[in-house]
């Protein structure tokens, strides 16, 4: 069986439904479709994705349609991929996909189709209950990701704050101080468009668009940094074994922006000193903070990603960002930074 007949098979399942509902959601100026007949999935995905939802759509033809469901509510029961091979991400170098591309979890039982010339995505999972609690805070990462391999677009393992119409992307492996450094910002009085994967649109300027409201603390760092924000926490029954995780509009709705313009990139750091302070760094030094964690998470079309991840880098100035402990100066030094350093660009 190909991956084709695979992907038609299973997506004869979902248009068979007699029910479904149906999210209309618009990204980057973009029509997506959000259709699924398990409630119970729609209400673990819809939350990181809510702030997306335009109700004032049309009936045309929309940009992406994903289908998604667990196995009690399809009319028949999916079969998994017939192919051994994947990888921990979800990968199979062993299988021709051209058109429809692959992302399958065994020990997760998720999986994740797209096809590139239907723009269709589906997601399934063996039942509600199985999905892991990460994957509700980036909903349909990897679908995302397949779909922009023909658009002028990249998500990236990244944060991204603004304020006046000037942001910054902030990319970095975890424990590089990204999120932390985020929501710190967040606090501070800056404009929040994602601290963990950002939609990245490329052409004469770059831009980012939120993709994902959903930030997520550490249990120690929550206690530590962040403790007055703990009413808002919408997973307080188990966030001690996973992550505490938050709606950003919930914590400051006028922070939870849609888009801005980028003007540059800083690489965060933890530097053991006093201080925070900014270095200037090179191409070089941004294309390596974004595409190896990125395309260890997201491995399908390197080459495609690898591609605009160096456009970004060339087309933007890059900063080493050196994280101080110093919690009042690390804003002061923020904030001398945009209102300078970025001010020419």
């Amino acid at each position: 069986m190909s991956p084709t007949d695979y992907f038609e098979n299973t997506l004869s399942l979902f248009h068979s439904l007699g029910e479904f509902h149906t999210d209309k959601l618009r990204l980057a100026g973009r029509a997506v479709h959000l259709c699924s007949p398990s409630m119970g999935l729609r209400d673990r995905f819809l939350p990181a994705l809510d702030h997306l939802v335009d109700s004032m759509q049309d009936d045309g033809i929309p940009a992406l349609t994903i289908w998604y469901a667990d196995d009690r509510d399809l009319p028949g029961r999916l079969k998994a991929p017939p192919w051994t091979g994947f990888n921990g991400q979800g990968y199979n170098d062993s299988i021709y996909q051209e058109d429809v591309q692959v992302f399958f979890q065994p020990w997760q039982t998720q999986l994740f189709l797209y096809s590139q010339s239907r723009r269709i995505g589906i997601y399934w999972v063996q039942k509600t209950e199985d999905v892991p609690w990460w994957e509700c805070t980036f909903s349909f990462r990897a679908i995302f990701h397949l779909w922009t391999q023909d658009l002028p677009a990249q998500l990236v393992h990244a944060g991204a704050m603004a304020k006046n119409g000037t942001g910054v992307l902030i990319p970095g492996p975890s424990g590089s101080g990204k999120s932390t450094s985020c929501l710190n910002l967040l606090r501070a009085g800056y404009e929040y468009l994602g601290d963990d994967y950002v939609w990245v649109e490329l052409g004469e300027h770059v831009k980012v668009f939120t993709l994902y409201q959903s930030a997520k603390i550490e249990p120690d760092n929550l206690t530590q940094r962040f403790g007055d924000w703990e009413p808002f926490i919408t997973n307080r029954e188990r966030y001690k074994q996973q992550k505490a995780i938050f709606n950003v509009k919930d914590l400051y709705p006028k922070a939870a922006i849609g888009t801005s313009l980028i003007k540059g990139i800083l690489l965060p750091k933890v530097a053991h000193q006093e201080v925070t302070l900014f270095e200037k760094a090179n191409a070089t030094n941004a294309l390596m903070a974004m595409a190896p964690t990125t395309l260890h998470h997201l491995p399908h079309n390197r080459q495609v990603s690898y591609d605009k991840f160096r456009s970004i880098s060339l087309s933007l100035p890059s900063y080493h960002w050196r994280l101080g402990r110093n919690q009042k100066q690390f804003i002061e030094s923020f904030d001398n930074f945009m209102n300078h350093e970025l001010a020419s660009y």
